[in-house]
């Protein structure tokens, strides 16, 4: 069964994963979308990515767990591209119309909207090629004690 958590994920990666220049955005950073953690680009990667990081999730319990779950997608790039802030500044603006102009209920499997919070720098450790900044997300949802996909349509359960 997939989980709310998961589904909630992959919707944001899918939302993501149409950030190309053919669909009249300013970069291709669609084309890469890791979920789960931001890889550190190497050579042979494309100079842009995306990627969907859960964050730690607040819950409260009264007959069925009302979560908070926060999700920053973050935009990440090789520090050496050519204009990479500049480039990494325009993804930012990609991924707020690609992810805002949609659903705020990502397909109604929030429990109520999306919220966007703050935006930040990505902390960059000596030694790493890769830049980046991130946007954060709360994505409300309901499951039942033992039941981690509650309310998930039978559809999306494959």
């Amino acid at each position: 069964m997939i989980t709310r958590r998961l589904l909630i994920l992959e919707r944001l990666g899918a939302l993501a994963g149409v950030i190309q220049k053919a669909n009249g955005f300013d970069s291709d950073a669609g084309l890469r979308v890791y979920i789960g953690d931001a890889p550190e680009l190497g050579p042979s990667d494309p100079d842009f990515a995306i990627a969907i990081v859960p964050g730690d999730e607040l819950a409260t319990e009264d007959g069925r767990i009302s979560n908070t779950f926060p999700v920053e997608v973050q935009a990440i790039g090789k520090s050496g591209a050519v204009d990479a802030w500049i480039n990494l500044e325009l993804l930012l603006g990609d991924l707020k119309r690609a992810i805002e102009l949609e659903d705020r209920t990502l397909g109604s499997i929030l429990k109520g909207v999306m919220k966007r919070g703050p935006t930040r720098t990505l902390e960059r450790p000596p030694g790493h090629t890769t830049i980046g900044a991130g946007i954060f997300y709360t994505c409300p949802y309901v499951d039942e004690w033992g039941n981690p996909g509650y309310g998930v349509p039978p559809a999306e359960e494959t």
